[in-house]
């Protein structure tokens, strides 16, 4: 219990220290929002309204402690591109739920491909079979998803036509179509991190095999395959735990080039308009949550850290 207490108390403090570094960051930028945001040609008295309403006109803690109370209803103001017609809450939450949708698809080709072929190349260590695994493992790490994601288009949307470029249909419109569009991207960020994950639960598991424990269970006349699944497996996972957590984290915080690549209306294509377009509060609301993203699955890791082995928390 004071474990999960002493991580608690260390999110909402690294959580608050993202925030304040967060809203510093795109307040020392140099330049006028105001101006940056109503264009060349707005008056004085455009540009103080403007100052006005954004907040603008206030100190500097009194514009974070506002912007804070807000961040935590989930409201980040208006965005710039749509002359203060659109929320920034909504814009995300539009565009979160491609990229989640394409994370949840990514991350399960990732387990259920990677795992059982890690644990098959580790069995069968200098065999042909582990040879071809990590042949094939090395090339595809080579390869970046983005390139990926333009010889997918090519081979299956454009010569063999089984789905269309750049096209998007939403879970909610029709799940088998949206499932169609979205499984060619989510193979194209998936490849590349299934090639690492292999590599590296072969390494542990390997590394894991050579230990005492797993001599002595064998000297006690139990088979391979048991002490693989019911003590070698279970070990081996904890530092793969930590890379299945960065890699979420990635995939979560937005696969840019692929959604650019596939057309997706996703967070990192909303993040390169933002940016084109000196939207810094979309940005802001964006870079906010990645950074929150990679430090709550963190903090996640560490619970399950604690689950898998209770001696995490005598550290």
């Amino acid at each position: 219990m004071k474990y999960t207490i002493k991580k608690c108390i260390t999110l909402f403090i690294s959580l608050f220290f993202a925030s304040i570094l967060t809203f510093t960051a795109f307040h020392i930028i140099p330049g006028d929002s105001a101006l940056s945001a109503l264009g060349m040609d707005a008056t004085e008295e455009q540009l103080e309204e403007y100052r006005e309403i954004m907040g603008l006109n206030k100190s500097f803690p009194e514009r974070y402690a506002d912007w804070l109370k807000n961040a935590l209803k989930g409201d980040f103001g208006y965005s710039s591109q749509y002359q203060m017609r659109m929320r920034v809450s909504t814009l995300i939450k539009e565009r979160l739920i491609v990229t989640l949708w394409l994370a949840v698809l990514s991350f399960m080709l990732i387990v259920l491909v990677s795992i059982p072929l890690g644990i098959l190349s580790a069995r069968k260590k200098n065999g042909i079979l582990d040879s071809l695994i990590s042949l094939v493992t090395q090339v595809f790490m080579s390869i970046p998803s983005f390139f990926l994601g333009m010889l997918i288009t090519l081979i299956f949307g454009v010569i063999l036509k089984w789905f269309t470029p750049g096209g998007y249909v939403s879970p909610g419109e029709n799940f088998g179509l949206s499932l169609r569009f979205m499984v060619f991207p989510a193979i194209a960020v998936a490849i590349p991190k299934i090639a690492m994950m292999v590599k590296f639960l072969r390494s542990s598991l390997l590394g894991e095999m050579e230990l005492d424990y797993v001599r002595t269970a064998k000297s006690k006349g139990m088979k391979n395959i048991s002490i693989l699944f019911k003590h070698i497996l279970k070990n081996a996972l904890i530092p793969v735990i930590t890379f299945l957590a960065m890699m979420l984290a990635d995939i979560l915080a937005g696969t840019i080039l692929v959604e650019q690549v596939f057309n997706l209306p996703g967070l990192g294509r909303l993040l390169v308009s933002s940016i084109a377009n000196r939207d810094y509060a979309v940005v802001q609301a964006i870079i906010l949550y990645i950074v929150s993203v990679v430090i709550i699955i963190n903090f996640l890791v560490d619970l399950i850290y604690q689950w898998i082995d209770p001696r995490v928390r005598r550290n």
